[in-house]
Parts: C-alpha cells; structure tokens; sequence
C-alpha cells in the first residue's frame, strides 16, 4: 500500500479555501433532534467529510479513511435525526445527518487525547463541543485514565471545559512521540492543554 502525506499546512499569504460543509435547510423555529451516539464503520465517509472540511481551512489535522477506519472505536458522534441520509448500501438504510464529532485516543496506561472535535458551522452554539468532551471524559475515567490532552486552536473553549495550557516542555514522552509524526511539528500553531480527571 502506498503511504501518501497530508497536504502541506497552508502559508500565512496563502488564501484560505472556501468551506466545505453540507448546508443544512432547517427553519430557525424547527427543534433539532441531536443524539449523541459512538460512531460505527458506516459513518467514516460522513465523519472524514467534517473533518476534512475543517482541516481545509487548517483548522485541524485532515484526517484520511485508513487513520479512521483504524480508530473508528475512539469516536464518538452527534447525529441530528431531522436531517436524513440514506445510506448506499443494498438495505436503503435510514441515517442521520453527523454535525459534531470527536475522538478519545488512549496514548498510555494514564493518558489519552481528544482528537478530531469537529462541529458543524450550522450545528456550533448549540453546546455540542462541551456534551462531546463530556462524553469522552466520562468513557476516560470508566477506562482509568487520569490524565486528558488535547492540542487546539481553540483555547477559551477548553477552559472553560477545564483543561489548562501546558508548556510543551511539560508534556510526556508518549504525547511528544505522536506530534513528531503530525505535520505541523516544525511550525506547529496549536497550544497544549491538559486536563487531570
């Protein structure tokens, strides 16, 4: 199998592309039904489209099918049950729009990262982020995990979940082996944060 590399982060007088998302149409006054649900091999395709759709505005890491086919267990997603899909397969199965999603990545015996929180432009405000993370503690500490990272670009987010900055010189050595195979690890932009459980 041939190994190809994530595109090159873009530069700062580069411009940025345009946004890839769906556009949902719902009436402002219509309810959006969200349920929060661990993700499954049938939502790789929509999961790498919001979070590719991100990483093309390099806002995130992009993501490619293999890393989720590989970490699909990790995920977890929102899926609003007002917006159908229908899935390509033989049964003509009924799903669900995904607009949010994120990833609990075990690194140690006492660590994990959260990875891949991405919500959808028409689905943000809504407290999706904060149920997610939520979510991704709560299976942390069912697995004994006393320590989450997570590196973002959205740092008042995070505080107010309660992770704090950490100094890149504080981070382990399990966390320092996986950002040296990250793209962004000669000019990396995004802050390290960590939260004790």
């Amino acid at each position: 199998m041939e190994y190809i590399e994530p595109p090159p982060a873009l530069k700062p007088e580069e411009q940025k592309p345009k946004e890839k998302f769906l556009k949902v149409l719902l009436d402002d006054k219509e309810e959006r039904q969200i349920v929060i649900q661990k993700a499954r091999i049938r939502d790789v395709e929509e999961i790498l489209e919001l979070v590719n759709a991100f990483a093309a505005m390099n806002l995130m890491l992009p993501r490619g099918p293999q890393y989720l086919y590989e970490n699909i267990r990790d995920f977890v997603i929102a899926c609003d049950s007002k917006v159908p899909v229908y899935s390509m397969t033989e049964t003509k199965e009924l799903l669900h729009l995904i607009v949010a999603c994120g990833s609990l990545h075990v690194l140690w015996e006492d660590i994990a990262e959260i990875r891949a929180l991405a919500i959808h432009p028409d689905y943000q405000h809504l407290g999706l982020g904060s149920k997610l993370v939520e979510v991704m503690k709560e299976e942390a500490k069912q697995l004994g995990i006393r320590h989450l990272y997570t590196f973002t670009l959205t740092e008042d987010f995070f505080k107010t979940l309660g992770f704090r900055p950490q100094d890149r010189s504080e981070l382990p050595h399990k966390v320092w082996g996986e950002c040296s195979r990250c793209p962004k690890y000669f000019h990396c932009d995004e802050i390290g944060m960590v939260l004790d459980l």
